[in-house]
């Protein structure tokens, strides 16, 4: 079941990018030719703003798409999602013409069809670029501290400054107050510092490290199986016990037809090492068993055959 699982988000992951890159291929295909005719009409620009929001709104359906497979794949999905509306919304300001919808909005105090439908798109265009640097941010894995607290106040500061932004879109009123216009500014100013050290350390301190229940697990089996030639008795006892476990186990060996089961300090291993990666370790056993195998060079295969190496001949 976990292998089929992995399958198909392979080729779910697959479709998104075809798609994207079919979409964004025919918008600029259009684009180039459109530039190659009349430059000043209103159709030029109609087909080059539809090529930029096309290849804008490509991007963020991408970084959503990059959390497909993952524990938080529900929010590329709907990052996903969002990139598309928007992307409809943007069609119909550029061919549709929303500015001269005149009819008041019911309800509303003076707001036209038009009004409302830039605030609509506004709010969307927003909630598609926080959510699409948010995807990014997701795909670090919690390996330090300062991921572990940064990742979660960073994405505290993002939606934040989002619900401001919405505020003074929505409440008219909203842009004549000076203390909510500091404190949107400090609010996105801090959430940019966080975008930027937040997946800048984690890549500094990834380098030459390893998840800690890794080397929990490198290093028990290690001392539990460390002889101990302190005392000759000791020795003498274990070279004596060693032959009666050596005849027992040659007695209990396993047929050819069954393999030997996996010891627990693999299986610890493999898990962690699976939540190092952020997946879980039958998607990562899958992945390294579906990996093509890497032919070796001719260097390689030369120096093999030329016994240069130090292994048993």
């Amino acid at each position: 079941m976990p292998r089929k699982q992995s399958q198909f988000v392979r080729d779910l992951r697959r479709t998104i990018a075809i798609i994207i890159v079919v979409a964004f291929g025919l918008a600029a295909a259009g684009g180039i030719i459109v530039l190659l005719g009349d430059i000043e009409s209103e159709a030029t620009f109609q087909v080059i703003g539809t090529t930029a929001v096309t290849g804008i709104c490509s991007v963020a359906a991408f970084c959503g798409a990059t959390l497909i497979g993952r524990r938080v794949q529900w929010f590329g999905s709907v990052t996903i999602l969002l990139a598309f509306v928007t992307l409809l919304l943007s069609v119909v300001l550029l061919w549709g013409d929303p500015f001269s919808w005149g009819d008041h909005a019911p309800g509303s105090t003076g707001m036209t069809l038009g009004d409302i439908f830039y605030q609509v798109l506004s709010s969307f265009a927003l909630v598609t670029a926080v959510a699409s640097i948010s995807s990014l941010i997701l795909l670090l894995t919690s390996r330090t501290w300062l991921v572990r607290i940064g990742l979660p106040i960073t994405l505290g500061l993002l939606a934040l400054g989002t619900c401001l932004v919405l505020v003074t879109i929505w409440v008219e009123s909203a842009w004549g107050l000076e203390w909510l216009t500091r404190i949107n500014g400090i609010v996105w100013i801090l959430a940019a510092l966080g975008v930027v050290i937040v997946p800048l350390t984690s890549l500094l301190l990834r380098a030459g490290t390893k998840p800690t229940g890794a080397v929990e697990t490198v290093e028990t089996p290690e001392k539990q199986t460390r002889p101990s030639n302190s005392h000759p008795l000791s020795a003498s006892a274990q070279s004596s016990s060693a032959q009666p476990r050596s005849a027992q186990s040659s007695t209990q060996s396993p047929s050819p037809h069954q393999s030997p089961a996996l010891s627990q300090s693999t299986l610890d291993r493999i898990d962690a090492a699976a939540r190092a990666e952020g997946i879980t370790a039958d998607e990562l056993i899958d992945r390294l068993l579906t990996a093509e195998p890497r032919n070796p060079s001719a260097d390689e295969g030369s120096f093999r055959l030329g016994g240069g190496g130090r292994g048993p001949r």
